[in-house]
């Protein structure tokens, strides 16, 4: 018997899976998620790959006609390790597995968007090896951003931030610009119409409804900021807990008539002091580029508020028999 014979790809149900992978790592790999968008595509396989029986490697994907896709509607997700004590030999077989599995169901392309190391380390580098050496394609390197709130929660923030970062948070400080922290469904609409502004006056769609947001919000612990200036909204900023240790940034914006305000910078410094206070590790600003293109500005935004760069990954590759 060789090694690959030990090994099976078995599909399981939600439930199932929400047992069979007690550590899921990230709110975007939850069942609850996958079920809560699983209408947007045609099928879903949650998939746990097995070995001599016992459970290893567990991926969600979503099948789009010939392509499977991890994620399909997140920013990010990969395939989760089940036992600690996986190898290198491990991952690639897994790997191959899975691609079997997906060429016998009719999925002839794969598409992973990984989230930045920051979020597993180890097994996002080992993935990272083994699709590279599987004939994976880079498809995508997107500029990512981490505030370390270990370092920047301190007293010394401003002087750890650039001249221009200290500008721009002093002269909102000074503006009187207050932060509320959403607490009712009709500030958390104040705040997401800002966003929407914000988006469609820079020709970037928003991809969720207030509603389906609120159904989001309904499974994920989650923060909406709201700035004002007197009585009159003017930005804000939406936070999901994707770890016991990282939230990450969904949405911000503010109107542009109030883009010189330093208002984004305050909010991020807001955001900075909040979670470090609560003992999260990092926040994750998200990305400042698209399809790898930077936009400059938010590059140099993300930049200012101590932000640090890394990257994003997204990998793709034809399957084929054999």
């Amino acid at each position: 018997m060789s090694g690959m014979d030990l090994w099976n790809v078995e599909r399981v149900t939600a439930g199932e899976y929400q047992i069979m992978v007690p550590d899921r790592k990230i709110f975007f790999n939850e069942p609850i998620f996958t079920e809560l968008n699983k209408g947007k595509i045609d099928n879903v396989h949650y998939l746990v790959v097995r070995k001599k029986g016992s459970p290893r490697f567990a991926v969600i994907i979503g099948q789009i006609d010939k392509m499977a896709k991890c994620p399909f509607s997140a920013p990010y997700s990969y395939p989760v390790t089940i036992r600690e004590d996986a190898t290198v030999m491990d991952y690639d077989i897994a790997l191959s597995q899975i691609e079997i599995y997906c060429l016998n169901h009719g999925m002839e392309n794969i598409r992973f968007i990984f989230p930045p190391f920051i979020y597993d380390e180890s097994c996002l580098s080992t993935w990272t090896s083994s699709l590279y050496r599987a004939g994976y394609k880079v498809f995508n390197a997107d500029i990512n951003y981490t505030l370390d709130l270990r370092q920047l929660n301190k007293k010394d923030y401003e002087m750890q931030i650039s001249s221009k970062g200290r500008k721009h948070l002093r002269k909102a400080i000074k503006s009187g610009i207050e932060i509320i922290h959403c607490d009712t469904e009709e500030l958390e609409e104040e705040a997401y119409q800002i966003i929407v502004d914000n988006h469609s006056a820079k020709g970037r769609p928003i991809h969720l409804s207030f509603g389906q947001l609120q159904d989001v919000f309904a499974i994920v612990p989650h923060d909406t900021f709201l700035a004002r200036l007197g009585d009159k909204g003017i930005a804000s900023m939406i936070y999901y807990q994707i770890t016991e240790s990282i939230v990450q940034c969904i949405y911000s914006g503010y109107l542009l008539e109030y883009s010189n305000s330093g208002v984004m910078n305050y909010l991020s410094w807001y955001a900075i002091h909040y979670y470090g206070e609560l003992g999260f590790a990092y926040i994750d600003r998200a990305i400042a580029t698209e399809d790898s293109v930077p936009n400059y500005g938010l590059c140099d935004f993300k930049d200012s508020v101590g932000g640090k760069r890394s990257i994003k990954y997204t990998f793709g590759k034809e399957l084929k028999e054999g």
